[in-house]
């Protein structure tokens, strides 16, 4: 018995060991009109203190109804940082609107900011989040 206890300790442990960190997440409520609330969740304690979110912008795209955020991130750090981000869009009920849900890698440079933008994928888009976590390395397949 007690050596079924340890192997069920030794697995938690092991397993929370390779789950990974949750990225951390800027949520606005947006449209058209510009951004209205926003909430940040940190998830990652390292990306907390070397990423920084900045102001968002919103720009109306034409009489479709759709729009344009874009959401400056900085790199508080004095080297260089890889992560990987993306933006997920919802409407006014919390459904996700989004087509495209993969993570695109980023780099920013020694104490850079640069924008990130994303446009809504319908008119219906109420909020997004955009998230950041940081780069998970490539394994090998095996051949």
């Amino acid at each position: 018995m007690k050596r079924h206890s340890l192997f069920l300790s030794l697995l938690a442990v092991a397993l929370a060991a390779c789950a990974g960190t949750a990225p951390n997440v800027l949520h606005v409520q947006a449209g058209p009109a510009g951004a209205g609330s926003t909430k940040i969740e940190i998830n990652d304690r390292y990306l907390e203190r070397a990423v920084a979110f900045g102001e968002v912008s919103v720009k109306a795209l034409g009489a479709g109804g759709s729009y344009e955020v874009q959401v400056p991130l900085t790199n508080l750090t004095e080297r260089d940082i890889a992560f990987e981000y993306r933006f997920m869009w919802y409407d006014a009920r919390g459904f996700e609107l989004s087509t495209v849900t993969s993570w695109l890698p980023a780099v920013l440079g020694a104490q850079e900011t640069r924008g990130f933008r994303s446009v809504s994928p319908a008119a219906s888009a109420a909020s997004f989040k955009l998230m950041v976590r940081s780069s998970k390395p490539v394994t090998p397949t095996g051949s």
